[in-house]
């Protein structure tokens, strides 16, 4: 009976490894390695690549590749499901693209996107480079604002040949007819009155170089409650 016992007990699994498998965890974020951030390509044929998503559970990961020309990526120039770290890709030369990547578990939970990147690829040795869009910073996309009569619009924007950058603000409640509010801003926020009247306002950010490039922002909105 010792042997038996002893047999027995060498042989069962340690813990428990149906509750391990059945574990559901979401996997890490992908971190962009290449193309890097605001960074200029001599040509238009690149790999991409990125960090392995870590997933606890141990369920296989696969991952959600996209490009696009604009940062809220509505013009998409890829969208792939990829098994690899990387993808090579050729673009058109003399645009500004944003990329990003996510990661997906074999049972369907998926990460949050990764941080997006973005990039020139050149067309004309020394030409000007237009400024990429601006990136929204507040408020958030739709966010809803309560009991305030002014908020602060703020946002980033950045330049490949690092050009000195102003902003024109556009605003109000016609989102097919904003007031432009000010003109080559040096800043990057600009305050707004609100009605005291709820209502949903509207507002976009051309930003310009001082070479004459100009680059129109994606239109963003907010809400205004008693």
């Amino acid at each position: 009976m010792l042997v038996f016992s002893f047999i027995y007990s060498s042989c069962s699994p340690e813990g428990n490894s149906d509750t391990e498998f059945n574990s559901d965890s979401t996997p890490s974020v992908p971190i962009l390695t290449f193309p890097s951030q605001d960074q200029l390509c001599l040509t238009n044929t690149l790999k991409f690549t990125w960090d392995a998503s870590i997933n606890e559970d141990g369920s296989s990961v696969i991952y959600i590749f996209e490009i696009a020309k604009d940062n809220l990526f509505s013009n998409k120039v890829s969208s792939e499901v990829l098994t690899s770290l990387s993808k090579f890709v050729i673009l058109e030369k003399g645009f500004a693209y944003y990329w990003r990547v996510k990661a997906r578990s074999s049972k369907n939970i998926e990460s949050e996107y990764s941080s997006i990147s973005q990039f020139y690829t050149e067309e004309i040795a020394e030409s000007n480079h237009l400024p990429f869009a601006p990136e929204l910073i507040l408020p958030f996309f739709n966010q809803s604002l309560s009991s305030i009569n002014t908020t602060t619009l703020e946002w980033r924007s950045s330049d490949v040949d690092n050009d000195p950058l102003k902003y024109d603000v556009y605003f109000g409640k016609d989102e097919d007819s904003l007031t432009l509010m000010i003109e080559n801003l040096s800043d990057t926020s600009f305050k707004v009155n609100l009605d005291p009247s709820a209502a949903t306002y509207y507002w976009k950010i051309v930003v310009k170089d001082d070479k004459g490039g100009k680059t129109t922002g994606q239109l963003w909105s907010f809400s205004a409650e008693d």
